[in-house]
């Protein structure tokens, strides 16, 4: 039996339990859900395309026979097909080339701001398909956030309804209605990147890697996808479904160009004095301050016409090919 079949197939078991682990409703439950795209990451990155495939559809035939075929689809959607594609992309290469068109030894792998762009308009995708599954209109769309949220355990906690009250809970679910798209697009986009981020780690370090570790500093998003994330951005304004729609894939675009944008700050910041304190700050800005997310995408946005990244090596030495700071 091949061994990518075997790989394939104990990986789709272990993400199908991962996933399934949420219906614990356990502290720790929520811990592993997350990590369920990390099995077929693994076996993507580490043993191929083929036993990416395989993990995904075992995955999905054993959430299909232990919890029914809604969640399976919910984990095919959102889990195994992604993940797959995106570890089928990782390892795409051809033999590079020079400007003359002279082919050379070496292989050029697919770029990681490729893969980044492709991730992002999944996220976009998947946060359209929440929004036309919660309600085919903006109304009924509306309906289901009240409706989740009269039937969460906040309302639970609030037993004599002093503090969630009818205008409480209109409010609330007008507001998140509004944000849900965009939140979904991120939280999807984080998962997902820090798994195939670190599968990427284990297998290297394993010694299983079948490409070689991206140089992340060079990150760098197709210029089309400027032109993408400006149509977004402005389709999210209008009103009813198609803002909403919109809206998810102008949040999972611009929190790719904040990824962009913080790879401009780690190069140009070489050389700086107290350069571990400034990107400390910028993180911690990103996670705390809204604005400070916005002004790094910019940057991230601005890079392919100011090149900032060819200044900064002039600051100090070229980025580490493993990606380290």
């Amino acid at each position: 039996m091949p061994i990518a079949f075997i790989i394939g197939a104990g990986s789709g078991l272990v993400s199908a339990a991962l996933f399934a682990s949420a219906a614990t409703a356990t502290a720790l439950a929520g811990v592993l859900f997350y990590l369920a795209p990390l099995p077929l990451c693994l076996a993507g990155l580490g043993w191929g395309g083929m036993a990416a495939l395989i993990s995904a559809l075992t995955g999905t035939v054993v959430i299909a026979a232990s919890l029914g075929p809604a969640t399976s689809a919910i984990f095919a959607l959102s889990v195994a097909a992604p993940t797959a594609l995106l570890a089928h992309l990782a390892l795409l290469s051809r033999p590079a080339a020079t400007p003359q068109g002279q082919v050379v030894g070496a292989l050029e792998w697919y770029p990681p701001g490729r893969l980044l762009g492709w991730a992002a308009l999944m996220a976009g995708v998947l946060a359209g398909i929440l929004v036309l599954v919660l309600g085919y209109d903006q109304e009924a769309y509306r309906q289901s956030i009240r409706e989740i949220l009269e039937h969460s355990t906040l309302k639970e906690l609030d037993r004599d309804g002093t503090l969630f009250t009818e205008e409480t809970i209109a409010s609330l679910s007008g507001m998140l209605a509004r944000a849900l798209p965009a939140a979904f697009a991120v939280i999807w986009l984080t998962i997902t990147l820090f798994n195939l981020w670190m599968a990427g780690l284990i297998v290297d370090a394993s010694g299983r890697a079948l490409r070689p570790w991206p140089n992340l500093h060079a990150l760098e998003l197709p210029n089309a996808f400027v032109l993408i994330f400006a149509v977004a951005l402005v389709a999210s304004f209008l009103p009813g479904l198609a803002g909403l729609l919109a809206t998810g894939l102008a949040g999972a675009l611009l929190f790719a160009y904040v990824l962009q944008g913080l790879a401009v700050i780690h190069v140009y910041s070489r050389g700086v004095p107290l350069r571990a304190l400034l990107l400390a700050a910028v993180y911690l800005g990103i996670l705390l301050l809204g604005w400070v997310a916005i002004a790094v995408a910019i940057l991230g946005l601005g890079e392919p016409l100011f090149r900032l990244r060819g200044r900064g090596n002039e600051h100090g030495p070229p980025p580490s090919s493993d990606g380290s700071v």
